[in-house]
C-alpha cells in the first residue's frame, strides 16, 4: 500500500489514477487515454464546433469494432522523424499511406483479408457469416502474436529523397518515348559519380571532387583520384536512376531566388501528393514528392518484380512490398519533360494533380516562381514483350510500361492585385506550396471540363480547362485552357493558404458547378464555381487596400495547418456548405480551437460521441493534471535534497479555501497552516497546483477515398520543459479514426435505404479502396470480393472461349491429358498424377512457375495476358484481347500484384 505521509509527515495529496497512470478528466471521466481501448467520437452540430468532449454515458464504438486475425486494427504508428511543413500526410485512393518527414518520405500498404472461404460458401449456397476464424477455448488461452498485428505494421518503406540530388538522365526515356533528342549529352553527364573514392568496403565515403573544393584547385586534390568516363560508350545504356551525382560542368540551382538559384537550398520536403488511380504500373497511383529545390520527383512501382510477401496468416492475402519503387521521372530544376524549354533551369513551387480520368491517363499542373503555371499530360502505355524459348512462353515480366510525359501549355498565373514592395509600410508577407488544386470533372457529349484553382496575392483565381473527346491512350489530349479566369474572389492570404474541392458536382438550381473550401491560413471560406456556361471574371488591376484584404480582420493566433472536405452524404440534396473537418498548429488546454467541423452528428459512427477518435484522444490527454512539483522533477526518485529547491518555486492558490480535511489554505506566502493537528504544534503544509503536462503540435491531416476514416500526424511535447536534443530524438504519430463495419450483404441494393451512403462515390472508387472503407469506414461489401459476380457476362465468355483449349490440355512434364476428372479444390492433374494450379480466369493448368499473377483483393491467380494469347487460335486472339484486357483482375477488377 502507498504511504499516506512522507518522511517529514506531511500528508501527501491523493489522486485516483487509471490503468496507464494519468488522473481522471473532470469531464471525460477513468476512460483509457489511448486508442487501443474503448473509443469515442466527438459531438458535433451543423455548426463549426471546437474543442471536442465525449459523453462519459455513451458506450462509443469500440464494441463494434471487433477486429481479429482477418481484419487488421488501425492502430497509432510511431515514427522516428518529424516533418517540417504542414499537410505532411496523405492517404491515396487504394489506401496506401503517405507521411512526411524532413528530408524523406514513409510509405505504408495495407493488407487485406482474404475472403475467399466466404465466397466459397456462398456459391455453395451456404451462409457467408459462419465464422471459419473462430477459436476454441484451448486455443483463446494461448498467446497468439497475430493478435498484437496491426494495419501498417509491415510492408513500409522509409525513403530518403533529398540528398544525393538526382540525375537529369532519369527522364532520357521519356524524350525516347516522343522520338525526340535529349537535351544532355553523354559529355555532361557522366555515368560515375566524379570523385567518389570507395572504402576498404566498397562504400562510397562521400566525397565529391567535382563539386567540392578541390575543383576550385584547393591542395590535396589529384587528377588521378577519378577517372573521366564521360566518352565511355556504355553511359547510354546506364540506367539512369536517381541518386547520381553530376560533374561541376552541370552546375546545381533553379529559379530566380537568391537561394534555390545557387543551388543553396537543404532540398527539405515541402509537399506529397497521389496520383489518381490506375496511372502507373499495375494501375496502381505514383506518389510525387517536391522538395526544396524546386525539383518534382515521382517515385512508383517500376517494371521489375518485386518480392511479394507470403501470407501473414490463412486469413490474410498476399503482401505487397515496395522493393521496386524507384524514380519514375522528375520536373524541375535541371530536370526538362518534352516539351520545354532548355534555356532556363525553373523552380518548381508547388504541383496538383487533376481527378481521374481514365486508365493510364491523368494532368498534372505546376507552379514555378515565375507565377507561370504549366499543365503536362502524363501516360502509361503498356507494351507485352514476348519471351519465347524454343518457340514456348517462359517465366519472368513480358509487359513493358512506357511512360509518355509532355507539356501541352503553360499560362500566367497572376491576380488583379499590384504587387507590392518588401518596403511598403503595408507589405504583408504572402506565399504558398500549397497553391494548385483541380477541381472535379465535369462530362458532356463532347468532353470534359474542370477548373483548377491556384493562388497568388489575396486572390483565389479559377481558370476553366476543357479536354475534347475522344483522347486515345498514348497521344496528345486536345486540351483547351479560358484565357481568363471564370472566376475569382479576392480574400487575405497568409503563407501557406491552400484550396480543397468537394467531390463531385454541385447542382444549385440551373447552376452547375463545384465548390469547396479556401484556407486563407486563419480561416476557412467557402466557394463556389459555375463549370456550365458563365462568362470569364473581369477584374480591374488594383491595390489590396480597395478591396479591403491588406490585412486579416478577424483575429486568430492559431494558424490552419490542415484542412478536409468530406464527401457529400446525399449529391441531390446538398449542404448549405461543404461539409469540413480542420485542425490548427497547436493544441493545448487553452486553445480551444485547434479543431474545428461542421459534420453533423448524424454522420458519426455514434452520433453522441465526437465524430473523429483521434480528437477524442488529444482531447482526454490535454485535460490531464499532474502535480506540479511532481512532474518538474527533472530526475523524478532523486532524494529529496535535490527536489526541495525546485519545488519551492510553485505557486499557490491565491484564493483563501478550506478542503475537507480541514487544510485552510491562506494564500499569503507559500505555505498553508494545517488545523487538523494539535492546536499548539501547527505545522506547514506546501499547496502544490496542478498543471497540464501535455500539448501537441499537428502537422497533418486526411482522409481515405471515401471519407470514412481519417488520419492525423501529431507529434507530443511538455507544457514545462523546453524541447533538447537533435534530430535523432525527434518523433511523430499517426493516429487513426475508423467507423464500424456494415452487416454483410450479397448485393449493394440492400444498402439502397441507406441516406449516409454516397453511392455514386462508392462506384468511382477502385476496388483497393471500396475494401479499404469496408473494413475502416464503414463502407457496403465489395462486389467479387465478398461475393461472386456470376452474373458477369464476361466470365461466360470467357469459358467458352478456353473450352477448347482447356479440354486438349497437355501435361508438359508426361505428355498425358490434363483432365476435369483429376481436379482436386483448387488443383488439377493429369491421367499420371502430375497436379497444378488453375487460372481462375480461363481454367487452364498452371504448369510453369512465373505465369501467373496475383489479385491483391480477391486473391485469385490468372495467367498474365500474354501467355493466356499464344494458347488460343489465331483467329480469335483479337476477341480474347477485348474480353480480358489487360492490368485489372477480371473478377473484381483490383489491380495485381508484381
Amino acid at each position: 500500500m502507498a504511504p499516506t505521509t512522507d518522511e517529514r509527515g506531511v500528508p501527501i495529496p491523493t489522486i485516483d489514477r487509471d490503468d496507464e497512470g494519468f488522473p481522471p478528466s473532470p469531464t471525460l471521466g477513468a476512460s483509457s487515454l489511448d486508442l487501443r481501448s474503448a473509443i469515442h467520437s466527438p459531438d458535433v452540430s451543423a455548426k463549426p464546433t471546437c474543442n471536442p468532449t465525449s459523453n462519459p454515458s455513451s458506450p462509443g464504438v469500440g464494441a463494434d469494432l471487433t477486429f481479429s486475425k482477418k481484419y487488421l486494427p488501425l492502430r497509432e504508428l510511431t515514427l522516428n522523424s518529424r516533418p517540417l511543413v504542414k499537410r505532411a500526410i496523405q492517404f491515396s485512393c487504394d489506401g496506401d499511406l503517405a507521411v512526411a518527414a524532413d528530408d524523406s518520405v514513409h510509405v505504408f500498404v495495407p493488407e487485406f483479408p482474404d475472403l475467399t472461404r466466404r465466397r466459397k460458401r456462398i456459391a455453395e449456397g451456404g451462409d457467408p457469416e459462419s465464422s471459419d476464424e473462430e477459436e476454441t477455448n484451448e486455443q483463446k488461452g494461448k498467446y497468439n502474436p497475430e493478435t498484437f498485428r496491426t494495419q501498417y505494421s509491415e510492408g513500409s518503406k522509409h525513403m530518403p529523397v533529398s540528398f544525393p540530388p538526382l540525375d537529369p538522365r532519369i527522364n532520357k526515356e521519356l524524350y525516347d518515348a516522343e522520338g525526340m533528342p535529349f537535351p544532355y549529352d553523354k559529355t555532361s553527364a557522366p555515368s560515375e559519380p566524379q570523385g567518389v573514392e570507395k572504402d576498404t568496403n566498397g562504400q562510397e565515403d562521400g566525397r565529391d571532387a567535382g563539386d567540392g573544393d578541390q575543383a576550385d584547385g584547393v591542395e590535396g586534390g589529384d587528377d588521378d583520384d577519378w577517372e573521366d568516363d564521360s566518352d565511355d560508350s556504355s553511359v547510354d545504356d546506364d540506367p539512369a536512376g536517381g541518386g547520381a551525382r553530376l560533374g561541376s560542368n552541370q552546375p546545381y540551382g533553379a529559379g530566380s531566388g537568391p537561394i534555390t538559384s545557387v543551388g543553396s537550398s537543404m532540398n527539405h520536403v515541402v509537399k506529397i501528393s497521389w496520383s489518381p488511380s490506375e496511372l502507373g504500373v499495375n494501375r496502381r497511383p505514383i506518389l510525387g514528392i517536391l522538395t526544396g529545390a524546386g525539383t518534382l520527383a515521382m517515385y512508383g512501382d517500376g517494371d521489375m518484380a518485386a518480392n511479394v510477401l507470403g501470407s501473414a496468416n490463412g486469413y490474410m492475402l498476399q503482401r505487397r512490398e515496395l522493393a521496386s519503387w524507384l524514380v519514375l521521372w522528375g520536373v524541375g530544376e535541371r530536370m526538362m519533360v518534352p516539351g520545354q524549354s532548355p534555356a532556363y533551369s525553373e523552380y518548381i513551387r508547388t504541383f496538383a494533380w487533376a481527378q481521374e480520368i481514365g486508365p493510364g491517363q491523368a494532368l498534372l499542373a505546376t507552379l514555378n516562381d515565375a507565377k507561370e503555371i504549366a499543365i503536362i499530360s502524363v501516360q502509361t502505355v503498356v507494351y507485352v514483350e514476348e519471351v519465347l524459348e524454343k518457340g514456348r512462353a517462359v517465366g519472368g515480366p513480358a509487359e513493358k510500361t512506357v511512360w509518355h510525359v509532355r507539356e501541352l501549355v503553360r499560362f500566367k498565373a497572376e491576380g488583379p492585385h499590384l504587387p507590392v514592395s518588401t518596403m511598403d509600410p503595408d507589405y504583408v508577407p504572402c506565399g504558398t506550396s500549397f497553391g494548385l488544386s483541380f477541381g472535379p470533372w465535369l462530362e458532356d457529349d463532347g468532353g470534359r471540363t474542370c477548373v483548377l484553382g491556384y493562388l497568388d496575392r489575396n486572390y483565389v483565381g479559377f481558370r476553366k480547362l476543357r479536354i475534347d473527346k475522344p483522347w486515345t491512350r498514348g497521344q496528345l489530349p486536345k486540351l483547351q485552357v479560358e484565357n481568363k479566369d471564370t472566376h475569382g474572389q479576392c480574400v487575405h492570404l497568409t503563407t501557406d493558404g491552400f484550396i480543397e474541392f468537394e467531390q463531385g458536382i454541385f447542382h444549385k438550381g440551373d447552376m452547375i458547378g463545384c465548390r469547396g473550401m479556401i484556407s486563407t491560413g486563419w480561416h476557412p471560406v467557402p466557394f463556389e464555381v459555375s463549370l456550365a456556361g458563365g462568362a470569364p471574371a473581369e477584374t480591374a488591376k488594383h491595390k489590396t487596400g480597395v478591396c479591403g484584404t491588406t490585412y486579416n480582420l478577424q483575429h486568430c493566433e492559431n494558424p490552419i495547418i490542415d484542412m478536409v472536405v468530406h464527401p457529400p452524404p446525399d449529391p441531390a440534396r446538398p449542404t448549405p456548405t461543404p461539409l469540413y473537418t480542420l485542425v490548427r498548429l497547436s493544441a493545448t488546454p487553452t486553445t480551444p480551437n485547434w479543431y474545428e467541423t461542421n459534420v453533423p452528428s448524424a454522420l458519426a459512427a455514434d452520433p453522441s460521441s465526437p465524430y473523429f477518435q483521434w480528437a477524442s484522444s488529444i482531447q482526454q490527454k490535454l485535460e490531464v493534471l499532474v502535480p506540479a512539483d511532481m512532474y518538474q522533477k527533472r530526475a523524478y526518485g532523486a532524494d529529496d535534497s535535490d527536489s526541495d529547491e525546485e519545488s519551492d518555486d510553485g505557486v499557490l492558490m491565491e484564493d483563501t479555501l478550506e478542503d475537507d480535511e480541514g487544510v485552510n489554505y491562506t494564500g499569503e506566502g507559500l505555505t498553508a497552516i494545517d488545523l487538523t493537528t494539535d492546536a499548539n504544534v501547527a505545522r506547514e503544509v506546501k499547496v502544490v497546483p496542478e498543471v497540464h503536462p501535455h500539448r501537441f503540435r499537428f502537422h497533418g491531416l486526411t482522409l481515405s477515398a471515401g471519407g470514412g476514416a481519417s488520419a492525423v500526424l501529431v507529434s507530443a511535447h511538455s507544457t514545462q520543459h523546453p524541447e533538447r536534443g537533435g534530430w535523432h530524438t525527434q518523433r511523430s504519430q499517426v493516429l487513426f479514426s475508423y467507423k464500424p463495419r456494415r452487416a454483410s450483404s450479397r448485393s449493394l441494393s440492400m444498402y439502397m435505404d441507406d441516406d449516409n451512403l454516397n453511392f455514386s462515390l462508392v462506384n468511382s472508387m477502385s476496388t483497393e479502396g471500396k475494401l479499404f472503407e469496408y473494413l475502416y469506414g464503414g463502407g457496403p461489401d465489395v462486389p467479387g470480393v465478398h461475393y461472386p459476380l456470376s452474373s458477369d457476362p464476361r466470365h461466360a465468355h470467357v469459358a467458352q472461349i478456353f473450352a477448347p483449349v482447356v479440354r486438349n490440355q497437355k501435361c508438359e512434364v508426361c505428355g498425358a491429358a490434363v483432365t476435369q476428372s483429376m481436379r482436386k479444390e483448387d488443383l488439377v492433374g493429369c491421367e499420371k498424377g502430375h497436379f497444378f494450379g488453375i487460372c481462375a480466369l480461363s481454367g487452364l493448368a498452371v504448369q510453369k512457375p512465373g505465369m501467373t499473377r496475383s489479385c491483391g483483393t480477391c486473391g485469385f491467380k490468372t495467367m498474365r495476358p500474354e501467355i493466356l494469347l499464344q494458347k488460343v487460335p489465331e483467329d480469335i486472339k483479337e476477341e480474347v484481347k477485348g474480353v480480358i484486357g489487360r492490368g485489372s483482375c477480371m473478377a473484381c477488377s483490383g489491380k495485381f500484384l508484381n
